[in-house]
């Protein structure tokens, strides 16, 4: 058993490869709404941008930096309110959307970013 000091507490952030991290960001921010809280740059070039959402940070990492292909993120998830609404705004935008399905505590949809990254919408129904 690992020791209760060195145990896993949270996740402290997810990260998605990206090409071309300051044009990825922008999908994120214009497209999706979420605030860049911090992005980290060297000889003009945006390798890192991070997006705080709630407790939890969501990132976009210079594929290099990740040994990654792009459109290879595949495990995010986030929370919404509203996910039929979401999907509607998002459409609007230009994006294409799946419809959502049922499960016996939420609602879930993905959509892929500019990249072919993954990224989905989950909506709580039933708190547990």
């Amino acid at each position: 058993m690992i020791d209760s000091g060195t145990r896993i507490k949270e996740i402290a952030f997810t990260a998605y490869p990206a090409e071309n991290t300051a044009e990825l960001a922008k999908f994120y921010t214009d497209v999706l709404g979420l605030k860049m809280t911090y992005k980290y740059e060297e000889q003009g070039v945006v390798n890192y941008a991070e997006f705080q959402l709630g407790q939890a940070w969501f990132s976009l990492m210079n594929r290099q930096w990740m040994d990654s292909e792009k459109g290879r993120g595949i495990g995010v998830a986030f929370e919404v309110d509203d996910i039929d609404a979401m999907l509607a705004e998002l459409g609007t935008r230009g994006v294409k959307t799946e419809k959502p399905y049922d499960t016996p505590v939420c609602r879930v949809s993905t959509i892929e970013d500019p990249e072919g990254n993954r990224v989905t919408f989950h909506q709580t129904t039933v708190p547990h």
